[in-house]
């Protein structure tokens, strides 16, 4: 809906979390003459009294009151599809989804378009809002897409990329097949896609390539991991369909800062490397992160919030690895490990007395933080000071 679509009209903001109050203030600014009512879970009935809705991200698509609102003939929106259809016409917009990935593949891909001379700006579900940007126009706009921002998405981003996805959110969807389904919704409406399993740039030997075309070397990332230089790859390849050249990125790489969480270079102390990787809250990307450290002794703090995740798959790895685990609740119980922890100070000094020279201490928890931290980025902190301290 255009700004002057909504004029005179009474407009629900169905949640006023970060998403809600950048609508609120967009439509202060563009439609002064609405009328706007500010919904939570106290006064759901005022959204019957509404002619459009704006529902926040938390907000499921499959609740039962979205589908009365289809039948009173009441219109829902949202801030990410106010956006497309409100933007400056000249700013193409770069669409990145997934389970795990997108916010470190949205960093990247924003730094490198800045870094090649170009304006651009960062934000979705990293960052701000989109509503945030509507009023400038820069010449490309990366917005993270959360699988709740993609389900319900009626524009057509210029490019959308599909990074690595697991099973997630579930109570959001209803199921693992509709998770999917709303992921790729916003997939399918891109004018242009990028899925990271078929793409045409590609690491081997120590270097990028395009096709044939050796690029520039690797060590250009300043990033850990085998996912991560797979989410180069798909870096690269959004350059390419963006109209820009892939071979001059080199620089662009060796200025971005990695985001903080994700296996994060704390310290090396006494010869011992620790590593934050609070972010990991499925078993999936602990795997992964193990991966990243092959052939070292690993400590590994694991364990929080049950969100009902199978474990099975990483107790094996566990197994295989010969991995020390240091489990803490709930999900510990869980896990294949002589250690159990009460808490990250008790993992972390037990994990400093029982790891070698030369290992890592991977604080990489495999589940939420809920049951003893706000969320993922306190958790991490907690690790950080407390390593720090020692």
């Amino acid at each position: 809906m255009k700004w002057n679509e909504l004029s005179g009209k009474t407009i629900g903001i169905w949640g006023m979390g970060r998403e809600g109050l950048a609508a609120k203030a967009a439509l202060l600014n563009h439609v002064p003459d609405a009328k706007i009512i500010e919904v939570s879970e106290d006064n759901l009935s005022d959204l019957f009294n509404c002619q459009v809705v704006i529902k926040s991200p938390g907000v499921s698509l499959y609740r039962p009151e979205i589908q009365q609102l289809h039948d009173k003939g009441i219109a829902i929106t949202s801030n990410t599809n106010l956006y497309f259809a409100n933007k400056a016409d000249k700013t193409k917009v770069g669409c990145i989804t997934g389970t795990k990935g997108k916010s470190t593949t949205s960093a990247l891909l924003a730094h490198t378009i800045q870094a090649l001379g170009k304006s651009c700006c960062l934000g979705g579900n990293i960052g701000k809002p989109l509503l945030n940007f509507v009023d400038e126009a820069p010449d490309y706009m990366v917005a993270e897409t959360s699988s709740y921002q993609c389900a319900d998405l009626n524009a057509s981003p210029d490019l959308g990329i599909l990074v690595a996805m697991y099973s997630a959110h579930l109570t959001w969807h209803g199921s693992l097949e509709q998770y999917r389904a709303d992921k790729m919704n916003m997939i399918k409406r891109a004018k242009k896609s990028i899925d990271i399993l078929s793409l045409d740039v590609h690491a081997k030997d120590g270097y990028f390539y395009e096709d044939n075309q050796r690029l520039f070397g690797i060590d250009a990332l300043p990033l850990y991991g085998a996912h991560n230089l797979q989410n180069a790859c798909v870096v690269l390849q959004a350059i390419k369909e963006l109209g820009l050249n892939p071979a001059k990125c080199e620089q662009a790489f060796r200025t971005f800062k990695p985001l903080p969480h994700r296996l994060q270079k704390v310290a090396e102390k006494e010869g011992v490397l620790y590593i934050n990787d609070s972010i990991a809250t499925l078993p999936e990307p602990v795997i992964a992160a193990m991966d990243t450290f092959a052939g070292r002794p690993i400590t590994l703090i694991v364990g929080g919030w049950d969100a009902g995740y199978d474990y099975k798959a990483l107790n094996q790895e566990i197994q295989k690895r010969g991995v020390l685990a240091l489990a803490l609740p709930d999900t510990g119980s869980q896990i294949t490990t002589p250690f159990h922890v009460a808490n990250m100070a008790e993992a972390v000094h037990l994990a400093r007395e029982k790891t070698p020279v030369g290992g890592v201490i991977l604080m990489s928890p495999g589940a939420p933080s809920y049951n003893q931290y706000k969320n993922f980025e306190e958790r991490g902190l907690d690790f950080i000071n407390l390593v720090n301290a020692l």
